[in-house]
């Protein structure tokens, strides 16, 4: 691996990091964003498919540990980005304009949280009572908002 794999997964870390210390303690409505869904987004402009599943699986399995899922963020963060691909990888020559930004984090979110959702339904990890509109949208949303204003502070 490259220096630049190794960076790239610190700085997932510290995607990890900043949404345990930081964004689950500034929820609106029970809505949290994921920072490390726009991160992975990010990187899949950057890697070839299979090394982009392995660095994705590994973040996301640290996610699910920390936040104790196992494996659900796993599974759906790798497949998503899986499905994304080739969609992310024909707009990298691109230079994107901030509500196309906004719109592609808000549908990678929301796919992302409704495979969540699911695949959590056959776990039984949220039996305690929660709305799933709130899930699905207000997150989504949530993400969506967090990565355009990264967008727009990270400049060229």
């Amino acid at each position: 691996m490259s220096t630049d794999t190794y960076k790239d997964i610190l700085v997932g870390f510290s995607f990890i990091l900043a949404e345990v210390f930081v964004f689950q303690h500034l929820s609106f409505f029970g809505a949290t964003p994921d920072p490390l869904l726009i991160f992975v987004l990010w990187i899949t402009m950057k890697y070839d498919r299979v090394k982009l599943i392995l660095i994705v699986a590994g973040l996301s399995f640290l996610q699910d540990a920390l936040f104790d899922y196992w494996g659900l963020n796993m599974f759906t963060k790798t497949l998503l980005c899986f499905m994304a691909f080739n969609f992310l990888n024909r707009r990298k020559e691109n230079r994107l304009l901030i509500w196309q930004i906004f719109l592609v984090i808000f549908i990678a979110a929301i796919s992302h949280n409704i495979i969540f959702l699911g695949l959590a339904s056959f776990a039984d990890t949220y039996s305690a009572s929660f709305s799933p509109i709130i899930f699905i949208l207000l997150n989504s949303l949530y993400t969506a908002l967090l990565g355009s204003i990264l967008f727009i502070f990270k400049g060229n």
